[in-house]
This record gives structure tokens, sequence and C-alpha cells, in this order.
């Protein structure tokens, strides 16, 4: 009973110091929360207002949704949690840092540990008095407008655990660099250390990574920090805030929350450990610990050498001796100030020369492995019987991919999640293939995405440069591409099972005429895209170009489009049942008039070319010089000459997935217009439609009339 009370009394002494953190503490949080609330509920009331809403039950979704935005989870609110969490720590313990005061704690009859969680208790009873007032504010606000809802309030529960948690990491934080250092300053140095170290040191190896492996890869699997908290928070907040219900954002957030539980609980057994152990004369001292001088210096000088190293790398147009010198001048005047903060002398610049010498050996080691790709990154290919399956992204193709509920998620997470090719040597043989391979040398260079699932569980990633010029790649792509595992990793109106009862609006557009199909026909337009897809290949949509696109259209703005092939014979038949179908040639007798522009970038490129001396080899080149307009452009009204361009042309409005960029011409474009009165379903949005000739087919006579004459 006595130890109880005898803590209590300490609990009571101790908050009456801290009176001022009390009050910055708690006024924080009543005016962010109040704050919030009231200009999230009157930016909603100004729309409803504007009539923004259209019913009142939608006026008041919306003000739930406000409130939801202001109680839950916020963005607004990480870097108040983070000061907190710094003051709050420091503060708490902060008779550590002088002498006398250290010396005048020790004399009461109060244990160390006593004190210690004393200290740290009242702290996080501060931030859980001053976080529940504002959520409290912000609530009975919102309830008084009428908008809190069960939705708003789970929300704000989860938020309130979210933020709790982040708090007692960076709290913890804090409290260790306390425990460790003797001042103010270099405090909030280690303090910031522990915060942003992980995150800084995978930035730096990305960049060494992305700047020397030709093969390195984000696409399937990113290299991001597994313990930064401030990471987890920037990355993952708008994927919490846009879940559609407490019970998805608790899905999304309460695997990070356990993450910071054991980062903070890791943080403040060393604090405890530290404050133990930690000498009585360490106040006023840079480093409590002696030992602990060379180890900060070692790892914080190499991350701020590569930082270095990386800026005189991207400044000096990728000079890597500058870059080699920049790190080692970056890390020798880091190891030289650090020596100068721990002793408060500038005499002590180069004391503990061994130590900076590890650290700058250190950092020329970590360039050399990447450089010279020491560990054989580049040139690893696994043996066939070491994969299960593979997932593989060819350059070229993008669709929409979205949950059940609607929620965008990546390309690469698609996949990953539903591509698993088996047979796996074609795609082996495009890395090896392009191991060695100059992409210079290529006739069209393209990325290629690959995923190693290994047997003993491993995921490789890796990127590969290959040539879709090449007969070879093309006979392997289309091993890839003729698989029913790579068409459902690729095309999620494949793999969706659904009935497509909630299509809004079906399309057809062939750049220019669109139809629109009855939302009936959305089940039999899929069978039959399906059974064509069954010639799907890589040489089909490298040598020809979709003649069309089938969009669906659902709520919110989601769309699916599929592409359609002059080859997709039921899918066209289809169409042409519900007179739905318009092939991309289009008839003379539709067409008032076609301008065909030449921009005759032969003349352009010689005019704008540099030598390496970055000096021009034309006269007239700067801009006080004036520009040299090589454009010509040239009407056609009669229909005999229309009708010979007509056929020659493919729509700019239709993309071409894995097409060669040389197939069209770009040194023309060709504007179309429609005859105002014709029945072609055109889309009257617009009377005129641009296009491009097919490479090699501009007509003689326009290539005549377009001519550059210099006049």
């Amino acid at each position: 009973m006595t130890s109880k009370n005898s803590f209590l009394v300490s609990s009571r002494e101790n908050h009456k110091r801290r009176i001022w953190v009390w009050i910055v503490t708690v006024l924080s949080q009543l005016l962010v929360y109040g704050g919030m609330m009231m200009i999230y509920l009157s930016r909603i009331r100004g729309v409803y207002a504007n009539g923004g809403f259209k019913t009142p039950e939608a006026f008041k979704q919306g003000m739930c949704q406000a409130a939801r935005d202001a109680l839950g989870f916020s963005d607004n609110l990480y870097g108040i949690v983070f000061i907190l969490a710094a003051v709050i720590g420091m503060q708490g313990f902060s008779y550590l840092y002088d002498r006398r005061k250290v010396d005048m704690y020790h004399s009461v009859p109060v244990s160390k540990d006593k004190r210690f969680w004393v200290i740290y208790l009242n702290g996080i009873v501060i931030y859980l008095v001053a976080n529940l007032s504002g959520m409290i504010l912000g609530a009975v606000i919102a309830a008084s407008q009428g908008a809190v809802n069960a939705d708003v309030l789970a929300n704000a529960g989860l938020a309130f655990v979210w933020n709790l948690f982040l708090f007692l990491a960076l709290y913890h934080m804090m409290v260790l660099a306390v425990m460790l250092t003797g001042n103010r300053f270099v405090t909030v140095c280690v303090f910031l250390c522990f915060v942003l170290y992980e995150y800084c040191v995978q930035t730096q190896i990305g960049l060494l990574r992305r700047s020397f492996l030709e093969t390195y890869s984000e696409y399937y699997i990113s290299t991001k920090p597994k313990l930064s908290v401030i990471y987890d928070c920037t990355v993952n907040i708008w994927n919490i805030k846009d879940a559609q219900d407490a019970a998805a954002a608790a899905a999304i957030s309460m695997p990070i929350v356990g993450k910071w539980i054991l980062v903070a609980a890791a943080f403040l057994g060393l604090s405890y450990l530290a404050y133990k152990k930690r000498p009585s004369e360490a106040a006023g001292r840079a480093m409590a610990f002696s030992f602990m001088e060379p180890v900060f210096k070692v790892a914080v000088a190499i991350p701020v050498a590569l930082l270095a190293g990386g800026l005189v790398y991207d400044t000096s147009y990728q000079n890597e001796m500058l870059q080699v010198a920049g790190m080692l001048a970056g890390g020798l005047i880091f190891c030289t100030a650090a020596e100068v903060l721990f002793d408060f002398d500038i005499r002590s610049l180069f004391k503990h020369l061994p130590s900076s010498g590890i650290a700058l050996v250190g950092i020329l080691a970590i360039f050399s492995v990447y450089k010279w790709d020491i560990f054989g990154y580049d040139s690893y290919i696994p043996a066939q019987n070491k994969v299960e399956s593979i997932a593989i992204s060819a350059d070229g193709y993008y669709d929409n991919y979205w949950d059940e509920n609607r929620q965008y998620f990546e390309k690469s997470q698609f996949e990953k999640e539903n591509m698993f090719l088996t047979d796996t040597e074609p795609v082996l043989a495009l890395a090896k293939a392009a191991q060695g391979a100059d992409p210079e040398t290529m006739g069209d260079a393209r990325s290629v995405q690959i995923l190693y699932r290994l047997t003993s569980g491993r995921q490789v990633a890796r990127a590969i440069q290959t040539d879709y010029d090449d007969p070879g790649t093309e006979e392997l792509l289309n091993r890839i591409f003729r698989t029913d595992a790579f068409k459902k990793g690729v095309f999620q109106g494949i793999t969706d099972d659904t009935s497509y009862a909630d299509v809004m609006r079906i399309t057809y557009t062939n750049g220019a005429a669109k139809t629109v199909i009855p939302v009936e026909e959305a089940d039999r337009l899929r069978e039959a895209w399906i059974k064509d897809m069954e010639q799907f290949d890589f040489t089909l949509v490298r040598h020809s170009r979709p003649c069309g696109i089938l969009n669906f259209e659902y709520e919110n703005y989601h769309q699916r489009q599929w592409f359609v092939y002059d080859s997709f014979a039921e899918t066209i038949a289809a169409l042409k049942k519900l007179e739905a179908y318009y092939p991309m040639a289009l008839d003379a007798a539709d067409i008032e008039s076609v301008t065909v522009t030449c921009f005759h970038n032969e003349l352009t490129e010689q005019e704008s070319e540099v030598d390496y001396g970055m000096e021009p080899r034309a006269v007239a080149e700067t801009w006080d010089a004036g520009y040299t307009d090589y454009t010509v452009s040239e009407t056609f009204f009669e229909e005999s000459q229309i009708a010979q361009i007509l056929p020659h042309l493919y729509s700019n409005w239709i993309d071409a997935p894995w097409g060669s960029y040389k197939d069209v011409d770009d040194n023309y474009s060709v504007q179309v217009v429609f005859k105002r009165d014709t029945a072609y379903p055109y889309e009257r949005d617009s009377y005129y439609f641009t296009y491009s000739f097919y490479a090699g087919q501009v007509p003689e006579f326009v290539a005549e009339a377009t001519a550059y004459t210099g006049e």
C-alpha cells in the first residue's frame, strides 16, 4: 500500500513539473480535432448549399464521411504525433542532461526503477488524455450536426489505436535517444536517425541498384523498409482512408499496428536497459556510452556518404569518378564533424582515425559491390528444375484492375496473384538471350519483368531487355502468350467470373464510330471475346492493330476495355448481329474533308542536331534567332482523293498493345472531318477525328501536296 501511494505521489509530483507539456499537448489535440471537424463539415454544407447533393440522404452521407475523415485516419495528425512524441519523451527525462539534477534526483528516496516508470507512464497519460479530449470534442461537434453513425465511431476507434501505437513507437525512440546521449542537440540527431535510418539506407541502396544493376527490378518485389513507422504511415494511409468500411480499414491497419507493437516493445526494452546502465557522469556529454561513438559514426557516415555521392552523380551527368569522390568527401566530412560533436572541441577533427577508416572502407565496399556486381546479380538465372512457376509482364499492355469492392490495385499485383506459368523454359531462354545484349543495337528494345517462384519458396524478380523485332524473341513470346496462364494473368476480363449484371453501359468504337449495345448482351459478348482469345499470341498483337474496342462501363467511372482484332470472328459476328460493328476503314461518302499535316521531322532533326561538345551544328539554332516551322498542311475535299487516302489510315484513338511503333508514320497527322448530315454513327461530341498513316502507305499525291518548299 505504501509503495502504491508512493508511486501515485511521485506521479503527481512529476505531472506538476510538466504543466507546460500538458498545456501544449491538450491544446494541440483540441485545436486539430475541433478545427478539422468544423472545416470538413463546413465544406460539405457549402457543397450542399450550392446544390452539390441531390437528396438529403446523400447530404447526410457526405457529412458522415467528413466526420469519418476528421476523426479517423488523417495524415494531418502525423506531424503533430511526431512532435508530441519527441517533446514528451525528451522533456520527461531531461534531468539526465544536468549533472546537478541527476545528483538531486538520486538523493531523493525513490528507487531508480520507479523514477523511470513514473516518468515513462506519465508521458503516455499526457498523450492519452489529450488525444481523447480532442476526439471527444470532434465527436460532439459532429453529433451536434447529425454527422455521427456506427461507421464514423468504428473508424475513430481504429484511428485511436493506430495513432496511439504510432505515438508509442516514436515515444520509445525518443526515450532511447535520451538514454544514449547527454545533451538535447545530439538527442534530436539520434532520434531522427532512429526514425529515418532504415528509409534513408533503403533509398540509397536502391539508387545504387538502379544505377549499376541492369536487371534490377522493383516491379514485382519492392525493397521497402520493414520497420520504418514513418514509411508505414505515408504509404498505407491512403489505402486505409479509401477503405469502404471499418472492417476493410482494420484489415489494412491492424497488421501494421501489430508490427509497431513489436518495434515499440524493442525500443522500450533497450531504453530501460540503457537507463539502468547509464553512468551518472554522462550528463552533458554527447554520447552517454563511449563505445557508441564509433558505432554511431560509422553507421551514419555510410548512408550520408552514399547520399552525397548520389547528388554528385546526378548533378555531374552520371560521372562515376566524381560520384566516388563525392562519397569519400561526404563520409570524411561527416566523420570529422561527428568527432567535433562528440567532444565539443574543434581540435578533435581527426580523432579516432580507425573508425573513420572503417567508414570509408565500408563506403567503397558497398559502391564496389554494385558497380562491379560482385555477387552476380545480373548474371543470375535459376536452373529450370529450381523454378516452380513464373509471372512475366511483357511491355505493351495495361488495363484497370480492381477487386470485388471496386478498389483499384496495381497491374503487377494482379499478375503476381493470377499468373503461374509452369512452362518456364521459354522465359528462361528469354532471360539467357538478354544477357550481354546491348539495347542500343536492338530494333525495338522493350522491358520485360520476370518473377521467379522457386521450389524453395523464395521469390526473385528481374528485369530484362528484349528485342521485339527479333524472330527468336517472337517465337519465345508466342509460346508464352499462347498459354492460358499468361492470358489469365493479364486480362482480368477472363478471370472475372461475375455475371456482368452491374454493367451500366456497353459501347463499341473504331475510333470514330461509337455504338451503344444493350447491357443484356454483356455475357454473350464476353463469351465470344473469350473464344476469340484462344487465337491470341504475340504474332497477332505484334503484326496487327486492333480494329476496335469494346468498352464496359460500371458505376463510379470504372471501365474495362477489350481490344478487338480483324481475326476475332466470333466477336465481330456478335457485334454485326447487334448492328454495332463498323470497320476501321471509312467510306468517302461520309467524309467532308481530310486535312493532312506533314511535320517534316527529317528537317527538324537536322536543324536541332548538336555535337558532343554541346555546340549547335547549324546556324540560327537559338530561340533569339527564331524557330523554323517546317510543317505543311493540305486539305482535300474531292471524294476521289479522299477515297484514296482513307484505306491507309489508322485511328489515333485506339492503342496497339505490343505493336510496333514503326508501323505507323509519325511524320504525318491526318484530320478527318465528317459530314454533318451523314448517318455514320460518329461521336457527335466532335465532328473531326485524328488518324495516322500506316508506314510506307502515304499516297504519292499527298506527299507531293505536303512537301516543304521553303516558302
